[in-house]
């Protein structure tokens, strides 16, 4: 490495002071350069404090319980493992699942002969359980000021049927698409509505624009108002695309399944979110 080196000796004795004898002038200037020495392409930084970022005070503690809560619903998943009833389903059936982590739609496709049907359901339906909260307990302050227990719900009592609503499409190539708004209760499958939509108003389109294109659709005939034989024969012409009871208690653990999966997906973003 090359250095520079100032002969500050020299430059020393000559500008001495009559005070300061030769010797002293020498050992004055061998000092300074000494200190003076440095290595060529050495340069000084300019350096700046970043402003520190101030968050919330409680922000720690929602951190370290988002924490325990992302790691013991982890724990539990992994201890379960992927649940049996999905691919058995899909066996029976034929149905293909497709849905994406943080997001609620679920849809199902299979091909029927000729026919391709889909169906379309939201994990929101949990939400049309009767006590969605397992355990709770409610409480009320009387005439007296005392507060006393006024009601408490344990997950027994929770009932695990609830109604799930869902749509079917059955499609063929020749001719317009069969749209069925359909609801579950009680492993029992209805008939809202049947409407028949166009190819090609449904061949580009998605979405709002379909929403669009169900809406201006005559809706049908009420289901119940149908002859008996009719409704039998629509009935038996759902279940033999498997349309049927067994679809309907497939969805509802389903939806249990993805909703507690999108739990521990929303804890994780949650704690990502914080910690930011």
């Amino acid at each position: 490495m090359k250095y520079i080196v100032r002969n500050l000796v020299t430059a020393a004795a000559r500008n001495a002071t009559p005070r300061f004898s030769q010797a002293a002038s020498i050992g004055l200037g061998a000092r300074m350069c000494a200190r003076i020495i440095q290595p060529v392409g050495t340069i000084r930084t300019l350096t700046t404090t970043m402003p520190v970022r101030v968050n919330g005070s409680s922000d720690s503690d929602l951190l370290h319980t988002l924490r325990d809560e992302a790691d013991y619903e982890a724990k539990q998943a992994a201890e379960e493992g992927e649940p049996e009833f999905i691919q058995a389903f899909m066996n029976k059936t034929g149905f293909k699942i497709k849905t994406k982590t943080g997001e609620q739609k679920v849809t199902m496709t299979k091909q029927f002969g000729s026919e391709t049907i889909t169906i379309s359901f939201d994990v929101g339906e949990i939400l049309n359980a009767e006590n969605p909260i397992a355990d709770f307990e409610t409480y009320r302050e009387n005439d007296s000021g005392d507060v006393q227990k006024e009601a408490e719900i344990n997950a027994d009592d929770t009932p695990e049927d609830f109604a799930i609503g869902f749509t079917a499409t059955i499609s063929k190539n020749s001719t317009d698409m069969l749209f069925l708004e359909l609801e579950s209760n009680e492993g029992e499958v209805g008939v809202n509505h049947m409407r028949f939509l166009s190819n090609k108003d449904v061949s580009d389109i998605s979405g709002m624009n379909l929403e669009w294109v169900r809406q201006k659709a005559y809706c049908g005939p009420l289901f119940g108002q149908l002859s008996d034989d009719l409704k039998e024969n629509i009935d038996a012409f759902l279940a033999e695309r498997n349309i049927d009871t067994g679809l309907t208690l497939f969805m509802q653990d389903y939806i249990e399944h993805k909703e507690q999966s999108e739990y521990l997906n929303w804890l994780r973003k949650f704690k990502s979110f914080v910690e930011a």
